[in-house]
């Protein structure tokens, strides 16, 4: 098959859709099929360059459209972004050969309406309608609204509602992330998707490429001088979607444990409040790392003693954080913060794989920590 895959971001880009879809490019590719990347020629949420405009990375081909850049600098640059990003890609996908499948993300946000109209109008080089698969990441407008930037009910909230709904209905296939995903996709929209074609695909870690090592064998543990204390470490995205007040107090709770390091390796907006917290109340025991290298990733996620995943309620099946995948696959617990019925919280308990503690309860975190 020639399989496309629409995303604004792919290697090398650090962020998570784009390495999990490195990934199964590669996967593919290896299996004989013919691929194709359509993303953005910024790395995410920056104006920096990811590559050139068409570039082939061993069988794959990437094509990066342009657009504006001014990152994550409020609403009305983000729309822009966006914007700028369908109209690009939409017309690149008119230029490029069509497809067998088209794979639709989610970032931006109603991406895949671009796939949608593919499948309703072209056919591929077999004579056959292109097929479309949604690969829903985050349920938009859904997490939208659950940050605040709409009224649940609201005139914008009602007709994104009914793109996400048109694109259901057309998609050939639906994946969700966990089944409090799925369960949330038939809870607004199962009159447009039966849950027949849902499949429920977790995001995955490569045991070849993440897997255990031992502090004092981990050469980033030794450059950092953290071998012989007890570190805290959230490692991703931290944003709109992750209970932060929670981690600061417990942070503040631990301040006269010396054994404890937090480390918070990534980005997000909940990185800004830390480091604020972190300066303001003069904690040492905090550092905080920009993202790390994807071939320094399996050196960071083993410095960690235990891991942090969080999650607010109102985000419960609108996202699933793909960290706790890359952490099951270095082996070390994971204290989620959030609901038991996240599909992280209800992974860890069926796998006793870590502990779940509700939002809000720092004295808790603090004590599991201890």
């Amino acid at each position: 098959m020639h399989v496309l895959i629409l995303n604004q971001t792919f290697h090398p880009d650090v962020a998570a859709t784009a390495q999990h879809m490195w990934d199964l490019a590669q996967h593919l590719a290896a299996h004989g099929h013919r691929v194709t990347a359509l993303t953005s020629r910024h790395l995410y949420g920056t104006s920096r360059p990811a590559g050139e405009a068409y570039e082939k990375i061993g069988n794959i081909e990437v094509h990066r459209v342009g657009g504006t850049s001014y990152g994550k600098g409020g609403l009305l640059k983000r729309s822009a972004d966006f914007g700028s990003f369908y109209a690009a890609a939409g017309l690149k996908l008119v230029q490029l050969p069509a497809p067998d499948v088209i794979l639709a993300l989610t970032s931006p946000p109603l991406i895949a309406g671009l796939a949608m109209m593919q499948r309703t109008f072209r056919m591929s080089d077999g004579g056959r309608p292109v097929r479309f698969v949604y690969h829903v990441m985050d349920l938009y407008p859904d997490a939208a609204v659950a940050s605040g930037l709409f009224r649940a009910g609201g005139a914008t909230d009602r007709a994104l509602g009914q793109v996400t709904a048109q694109t259901l209905r057309s998609a050939d296939g639906v994946i969700a992330l966990g089944r409090d995903m799925r369960d949330r996709i038939l809870a607004r929209y199962g009159r447009y998707v039966r849950a027949g074609r849902i499949h429920v695909v977790p995001p995955w870690a490569d045991g070849r490429e993440l897997y255990p090592i031992g502090k004092s064998d981990n050469p980033l543990a030794v450059e950092m001088g953290l071998g012989d204390t007890f570190n805290v470490v959230y490692s991703g995205n931290l944003g709109v979607a992750h209970d932060v007040r929670t981690i600061i107090e417990a942070i503040e709770l631990t301040a006269g444990n010396e054994r404890i390091r937090w480390l918070f390796i990534g980005g997000g907006k909940g990185f800004d409040q830390l480091r604020d917290q972190a300066s303001a109340s003069h904690r040492p025991h905090v550092r905080i790392l920009p993202y790390q290298p994807r071939e320094r990733l399996n050196e960071s996620l083993n410095l960690a003693d235990v891991h942090l995943v969080s999650q607010l309620p109102p985000f419960v099946g609108l996202v699933v954080p793909s960290k706790l995948f890359g952490i099951m696959a270095v082996a070390k617990p994971t204290i989620m913060i959030g609901p038991a019925g996240a599909e992280c919280s209800r992974i860890l308990a069926e796998h006793d794989a870590g502990l779940v503690i509700p939002n809000g309860d720092a004295r808790g975190l603090a004590g599991a920590i201890e």
